[in-house]
């Protein structure tokens, strides 16, 4: 499972990605994914309302829905029929629950999780696994995947895809890890080990990526063009999305800004450098500052014991010891000013704080009193710091169904699975 075999079925995959292979062939991709993300945002709405919405003609519509409620995706609602004038009454239409599901993959350090998600964006299903190498790994996703399908009684023609979001860099085209330090995973081609198991396309991503793009179009009822996320753990990694858009550079390691220099700052990194904000705003800080850690002498990648110690410190930090919030909020302040620099480069909308230490309020605190928010012309704030809002598995759900479902991103999705 390295990536030297990684392109293998990369025509197909990027052939899955416009929409469900499940889905009819003969029907228009990008029409029928166009109206039901139309369906999806606003339930209810009748074959001459989505005509007018997207500009298709009423007799494709009706062919196009007619196919549709023939496959089981969507529904008529006879019970909300009314009359937009003369002629034949005006029937709603709404996205049929069972009509397609996906499943949502969150693999992190500190969670590993798998959730099944119907077409409403419902969740039908959730469990957690133990994190291991990828030889174990993969089979386990395999495994808790068939359950969730059996409890749920889920058809597997109804199963349109997989998303799942990891923690490192990933080259999303070819479904590969190219390196996860925290999990400690090079070169592991994910997408085609799975999609040889489960007969189903699978979409891998960076993990903070699915957060940002799930945070971007769907979270706090907000969608926004432009965003900002920032994953805090042992090591600090964000997203940026411009224009809808996510910003990944030339060899996918847009978004690293664990490895900018810090003022101050002379430890050695994980990168083998010396003086990055991963050495003194991040989980790792934490610890140093707490003396839990010694200094790297060498660069090595974050340990499972560095984990459990930073779990620890939270755990502390939220019992009210003075001193481990006082870290916190050193640490975090830390990357409040770096942000700065960010939101002067990329002027975002949003900036977005994810991952363990974005539960920490000591450190979401020292964050926030380091960072100046432009003002728009009229002296209000012209970006926010938010919150993620939610776990990995849910955003790999909501960018599933993105992927899968609607075209384009093209989703107007708005519910929380």
């Amino acid at each position: 499972m390295r990536a030297k075999g990684a392109d293998t079925n990369v025509a197909s995959r990027r052939e899955w990605s416009a929409a469900g292979r499940a889905l009819p062939a003969h029907v228009g991709r990008y029409n029928r994914g166009l109206i039901l993300a139309h369906l999806a945002r606003d339930p209810g709405m009748s074959r001459s309302d989505i005509a007018a919405a997207t500009d298709l003609t009423r007799p494709a519509v009706t062919r196009i829905v007619d196919q549709m409620i023939h496959d089981g995706l969507v529904q008529e609602r006879p019970d909300e029929a009314g009359y937009a004038g003369r002629g034949r009454p005006q029937v709603g239409l709404e996205l049929r629950a069972d009509g397609g599901f996906v499943l949502g993959v969150g693999l992190g350090a500190y969670e590993q999780s798998i959730r099944l998600v119907n077409l409403q964006g419902e969740c039908v299903g959730r469990e957690h696994f133990d994190l291991a190498d990828a030889e174990t790994v993969i089979p386990t996703i395999t495994a808790a995947a068939r359950r969730l399908l059996r409890t749920g009684r889920v058809r597997r023609d109804r199963l349109l895809g997989m998303t799942a979001g990891i923690a490192g860099v990933v080259d999303h085209i070819r479904g590969a890890v190219i390196e996860s330090p925290n999990i400690g995973w090079r070169a592991v081609n994910f997408a085609s080990a799975l999609e040889r198991r489960l007969q189903i396309p699978v979409f891998v991503d960076a993990l903070h990526h699915v957060l940002n793009v799930a945070e971007a179009r769907a979270g706090r009822g907000r969608p926004v063009d432009s965003s900002v996320l920032v994953n805090i753990a042992l090591g600090i990694g964000s997203s940026a999305i411009e224009f809808g858009k996510v910003l990944r550079g030339a060899h996918a390691m847009a978004g690293q800004i664990g490895h900018l220099h810090a003022p101050g700052a002379t430890e050695l990194c994980t990168c083998g450098r010396y003086g990055c904000l991963d050495t003194v705003a991040s989980g790792y800080a934490v610890l140093r500052n707490l003396d839990s850690v010694p200094a790297r002498r060498v660069a090595h990648e974050h340990t499972r014991e560095e984990i459990d110690l930073l779990l620890e410190a939270i755990h502390r930090e939220r019992r009210g010891d003075l001193r481990t919030q006082a870290v916190f909020h050193d640490c975090g302040a830390k990357l409040g000013e770096a942000l700065c620099a960010v939101l002067s480069i990329l002027d975002p909308s949003r900036i977005v704080l994810a991952g363990p230490l974005a539960q920490v309020s000591s450190f979401v605190e020292g964050a926030r009193t380091r960072v100046r928010l432009p003002h728009d012309a009229a002296g209000a704030h012209g970006s926010s710091i938010d919150l993620c809002t939610y776990e990995a598995d849910e955003a790999a759900a909501i960018v599933a169904l993105q992927h899968f479902v609607f075209p384009l991103g093209m989703d107007g999705f708005a519910r929380r699975p």
